[in-house]
């Protein structure tokens, strides 16, 4: 019983930090890592930027890694205006984003891979500003895997949904007809 009460203790701490990540006034970035290689099907993946006020969270997932071997990741500056594709083979690197401290992306036995970089001081900036994540091969350090990081488009309005025509016919000169118990009834029904 104690271990349970530890173990939700813990985790009712946990959920407070990435609450206040995405809180109010945070801003949510997505990006899909895809292999830089015009050829190649490896490394993918995905990364994930909470932009807080005061916490920012930038996570990343990848599949396609040679097992135990460690990668550099980092986050890019680019100008979308000058560089609309910084993820194509042989595109100019954009300068590393300094406010984040990348730790290695080291894949486990089955080549996937995660990591987490925290900063208090990263800003997106204007909206024109670009970001993107890539991975490096760990002996060249080129890029192997890349995703330019966005927001989700706004979904649509719905249309309001209009009520249901009745297929019973109404009795006339009596008003809308009370609504009938559906399902079983339990016993304070009236019968």
């Amino acid at each position: 019983m104690r271990r349970l009460t530890a173990v939700l203790v813990v985790a009712l701490l946990a959920i407070p930090g990435s609450a206040m990540a995405a809180g109010k006034g945070a801003k949510v970035y997505r990006a899909k890592l895809a292999p830089v290689a015009a050829d190649a099907t490896t490394p993918t993946g995905r990364a994930h930027l909470v932009d807080g006020r005061k916490n920012n969270i930038l996570t990343i997932h990848a599949k396609g890694l040679t097992a135990g071997v460690a990668y550099p990741w980092h986050m890019h500056a680019f100008d979308p205006s000058v560089t609309p594709d910084p993820c194509a083979p042989g595109a100019t690197p954009g300068p590393i984003v300094p406010d984040f401290t990348y730790p290695l992306l080291t894949a486990n036995p089955a080549g996937n891979a995660h990591s987490k970089a925290k900063s208090r001081t990263f800003d997106w900036g204007p909206a024109t500003n670009g970001y993107y994540v890539d991975i490096h091969d760990p002996v060249t350090d080129a890029p192997i895997a890349c995703g330019v990081l966005g927001r989700k488009a706004a979904k649509a309005p719905k249309a309001p949904i209009a009520p249901p025509m009745s297929t019973s016919p109404q009795k006339q000169g009596k008003g809308p007809q009370k609504p009938q118990p559906q399902g079983k009834l339990r016993g304070f029904e009236r019968h």
